[in-house]
């Protein structure tokens, strides 16, 4: 049996449709939905000197999306963003973190927590933050090329329980999964 073409297209285009409205309904979407950029003032510092290390999180997607900022918000407390220095042959030095957290200061909700870690950007806004690195960490790092390597550690699915899953989908949709890295390059001179 033969259908006319149009039968198709109309069949193709409500298939289509279908795919993208349960694409919409997804409580996380790929790192993708967003550029992550990291840069410094300059690219060479002298050995002793701190380097400021700037960070963009940049909505690239069609829709609103939820990034996080720097750090959780629940304890133990571990970074979103976070770099280090690479060196000419591949070695990697990457500064250790420490904090305190008291439970009294933790949000008792998924809504919450997100509150606090998360900031919803709209389709080409962005948010921005700066990191600090040590050269003088590792006993010294000595003079030379490195590159300065950061990433996006975003939200998984699997860190929730099926009850929180439920409560970030009331809080709304599209938080940020997976990672996403970028890098800069820097010399340090004597």
């Amino acid at each position: 049996m033969k259908y006319p073409p149009t039968i198709l297209h109309v069949c193709i285009g409500c298939v289509l449709i279908a795919i993208s409205l349960i694409a919409q309904e997804d409580t996380f979407v790929p790192a993708a939905d967003v550029s992550f950029t990291v840069s410094t003032d300059r690219n060479r510092y002298g050995p002793r000197e701190p380097i400021a290390v700037r960070y963009k999180i940049l909505n690239v997607s069609n829709g609103p999306v939820y990034v996080p900022r720097a750090w959780e918000a629940k304890c133990p407390v571990k970074p979103h963003v976070w770099a280090w220095f690479e060196n000419n042959v591949g070695k990697h030095f990457t500064p250790g973190y420490a904090g305190s957290c008291s439970p009294a200061g933790v949000p008792k909700t998924i809504a919450g927590r997100m509150a606090k870690e998360a900031v919803l950007l709209k389709p080409a806004e962005h948010v921005d933050g700066t990191l600090q690195l040590d050269p003088t960490l590792f006993g010294g790092l000595p003079p030379g090329p490195y590159r300065i390597e950061a990433v996006l550690y975003c939200w998984n699915d699997d860190e929730f329980t099926a009850d929180e899953r439920k409560d970030l989908e009331n809080v709304g949709r599209r938080f940020l999964r997976g990672q996403a890295p970028a890098s800069t390059n820097i010399t340090l001179i004597p």
